[in-house]
């Protein structure tokens, strides 16, 4: 920038001619210069190619014009909490370094019209919205100083990070639910997809906040970041949901059930087998003797009492004696009547195995419902994010 300082020095005044005189640089070390810093100075210097860029320029009422060229590199303290959606207020401090109010006071040449050449500024992340010129007087303990501010409310750019940053965190995000569309038995394809967009959200996280100073709160592009992430990982813990659901508590279950079955047919089977005596005798008890009495069963005990002989024992228990006549129709009725009983107890245990064991409808349902919950869960939040940090 230019920076171009006005004061009077009346021991410079002189007649005879009406003309300005511009002086050689190197006048400057023999003629008195206020002592003017920059407050918020962090590195500057005077361009110096191919001579040190100064002017003396004197009038002949002893005004004098004293140019710079410099460049410098002023500090700003910022409030990143909306950021990237931020706006910014930078000020450049202009103050006397030794010389007190009592001594010199300084004042912007021209008003408001003292700078210029603001508008034509363009920076690479921030639009000048406004600026201000202030004069004031500012005390410390060793008395009062004269102090000007250029003060500059900054606007950032978003379009580096609609670009940088949120249109490939959106499009991850997107991309870790094809998994929904993929086959529930292709594990490898969905687990690596679900894995590849984790890292990829991750490596996005961790290259930002190498471009950011370490501060203490969270900012604006952290929240969405973390939301995109939770997004990809839930897609994961999706695909674990359903490989569990179907690989895992189904057959576990089955597999319990199918013991319990195994261990009631030893049982029954050992039970079955001790009814039948030395002689060949079948042992009923009384309550069934009394359920195979039916109305059907009537006639056929009738006409099979002529070639049985039942007896009774103290302990209630009958003892009936094939006949030979009908020893192949009475085991051919047994028989019968066991595959009845086990074809009942299978529709039994089936019937219960599709109650508790999800079939592939059900695991398909999930991923059919994630394809709508997580669009629509995603779209609230970057319509929440966008109203309340853009308003």
């Amino acid at each position: 920038m230019y920076f171009q300082q006005y004061w009077r020095d009346k021991r410079l005044a002189y007649s005879g001619i009406p003309l300005n005189l511009t002086l050689d640089n190197r006048v400057a070390d023999q003629l008195w210069v206020p002592d003017t810093y920059f407050l918020n100075d962090k590195k500057s210097f005077v361009h110096g190619v191919t001579v040190k860029n100064r002017m003396i320029r004197l009038h002949p009422d002893g005004t004098v014009l004293y140019g710079l060229r410099i460049t410098t590199t002023a500090a700003c303290m910022m409030d990143l909490r909306r950021y990237p959606l931020d706006e910014q207020n930078c000020t450049l401090e202009i103050e006397s370094y030794g010389y007190t109010t009592d001594d010199i006071q300084f004042y912007w040449r021209g008003g408001n019209d003292a700078v210029t050449g603001v508008h034509k500024i363009e920076l690479p992340q921030f639009s000048i919205v406004e600026y201000r010129l202030v004069s004031r007087n500012v005390v410390f303990a060793t008395g009062a100083y004269p102090r000007l501010s250029l003060s500059f409310r900054l606007k950032r750019n978003i379009g580096y990070f609609i670009l940088q940053t949120y249109m490939p965190s959106i499009l991850i995000t997107i991309l870790s639910w094809v998994s929904f569309w993929i086959n529930y038995d292709a594990s490898a394809a969905r687990v690596a997809l679900g894995i590849t967009t984790v890292l990829t959200m991750t490596t996005i996280n961790t290259h930002l906040r190498e471009t950011l100073p370490k501060i203490p709160y969270v900012k604006a592009i952290d929240l969405y970041l973390m939301g995109c992430f939770v997004f990809v990982f839930l897609a994961l813990l999706e695909y674990a949901f359903v490989n569990y659901i179907f690989f895992g508590r189904g057959p576990q279950m089955q597999k319990k059930l199918a013991e319990k079955a195994t261990k009631g047919n030893n049982g029954r089977h050992k039970y079955e087998g001790n009814r039948v005596d030395a002689h060949g005798n079948i042992l009923l008890s009384a309550l069934e003797i009394h359920n195979e009495v039916t109305a059907t069963e009537v006639t056929t005990s009738v006409t099979e009492s002529r070639n049985s002989v039942m007896s009774f024992d103290n302990s209630g228990i009958q003892y009936r004696k094939q006949s030979t006549a009908r020893e192949g129709l009475g085991r051919s009725t047994l028989d019968r009547n066991a595959a009845q009983a086990k074809k009942n107890r299978l529709r039994r245990r089936s019937s219960q195995l599709k109650i508790k064991i999800p079939n592939l409808t059900d695991v398909n349902a999930i991923d059919r419902w994630s394809r709508i919950v997580f669009p629509v869960i995603f779209s609230l939040f970057n319509l929440i994010y966008w109203l309340y940090y853009v308003n």
